[in-house]
């Protein structure tokens, strides 16, 4: 059993309007979290979980150096090919095959 105060990673639970909850697959996985397994899901209060919440910006500030101009090209032009692909007549994204 864990508790929250011993978890690292914060899951977002999503209630429906029937009442169901759903966490996603990923968040759960993260957690070595599988099938089958029990969860309990306790409410905290709207302040304890703006405490919990943490902000992203800047979270990219620095990761690393700028991309050179050629290698920059070469990733725009690697993703507008992979865009093509993806919606080209019969392709993963093509809106007539839906």
């Amino acid at each position: 059993m864990s508790s929250a105060e011993r978890q690292s990673e914060v899951l977002d639970l999503v209630v429906g309007a029937d009442g169901s909850g759903s966490v996603d697959a990923a968040q759960l996985a993260r957690l070595g979290v599988e099938p089958g397994t029990h969860l309990s899901v306790v409410p905290i209060s709207p302040v304890r979980a703006a405490e919990r919440r943490r902000s992203v910006r800047g979270a990219l500030a620095g990761p690393g150096p700028a991309p050179s101009p050629e290698d920059f090209d070469a990733a725009s032009s690697a993703a507008a090919r992979d865009a093509a692909d993806r919606y080209r007549h019969g392709g993963v994204w093509d809106p007539t095959t839906r």
